[in-house]
């Protein structure tokens, strides 16, 4: 007979929290975690006041609310240190950096939203910089619906489940335009006085796996003057996807 290997639901439920705070937009607090997760007010403090000793997660000292902690940063960027994609990444990073003169980031999804894992900036005095870490919503700016126009319908239903109807309905012309032309853009939708173009990566099995964005002041770059550097970029991902 087969064994059943053994499993610690003391660390199941505590990595369920942790996913739970991953996936979901903005600060939490007990009692939706706990509804959230079907589990007890009391095992879900139980899990968070551990996790909060690790630095797993963060606590607001005045909303009581719960976010990820700082330390998923370290791992983040020890994963991105070693990981193999970087090597392949960032040279095109570098490359589309002088030619735009304006900042190159590259995103990757983490559940609903998307975070800033390389990023080269502008060299001019006026730039725009983002930083290494930064989570964003995924369905708000370019490099985030250049993700999420390729990723599961569920998943953008679920996502746009979440949104006011007028939203919702801009969104799914969004992402529908995305799809069709192979890129996203914005002009200050997420920051004023900063405009975005970016397109999507593919791994092996087509699947998207981040996307690579170019943003700068709106003043110097901005739809128009976006349009002459479409093409490279789209070569540029298409080259990385082909690497990787």
């Amino acid at each position: 007979m087969k064994k059943t290997p053994e499993v610690s639901s003391t660390v199941v439920r505590a990595i369920s929290v942790i996913n739970y705070l991953n996936e979901v937009s903005g600060p939490q607090g007990v009692s939706d975690i706990s509804k959230g997760l079907g589990l007890s007010t009391t095992i879900v403090h139980r899990l968070l006041t551990t996790l909060k000793l690790e630095g797993m997660v963060f606590q607001d000292p005045r909303s009581k609310l719960y976010t990820l902690g700082t330390v998923f940063l370290d791992y983040a960027n020890k994963i991105l240190t070693e990981m193999p994609i970087a090597p392949v990444i960032e040279p095109w990073l570098m490359s589309l950096r002088n030619d735009t003169g304006e900042t190159v980031g590259f995103y990757m999804p983490t559940g609903q939203m998307r975070i800033c894992v390389l990023e080269y900036e502008s060299q001019q005095e006026i730039r725009r910089s983002v930083g290494i870490g930064k989570r964003l919503p995924i369905h708000a700016g370019a490099s985030g619906r250049a993700i999420l126009a390729f990723q599961s319908a569920e998943l953008q239903e679920r996502i746009l489940a979440t949104l006011p109807p007028e939203e919702r309905t801009d969104l799914e012309h969004n992402l529908e335009e995305t799809r069709a032309q192979g890129y996203a853009t914005n002009e200050e939708e997420i920051t004023s006085n900063v405009a975005a173009l970016s397109a999507p990566v593919f791994d092996q099995k087509n699947r998207v796996m981040g996307s690579l964005s170019i943003s700068g002041p709106l003043f110097r770059w901005n739809r128009k003057t976006m349009e002459p550097y479409i093409e490279t970029l789209l070569d540029a991902t298409k080259e990385i996807t082909q690497s990787l």
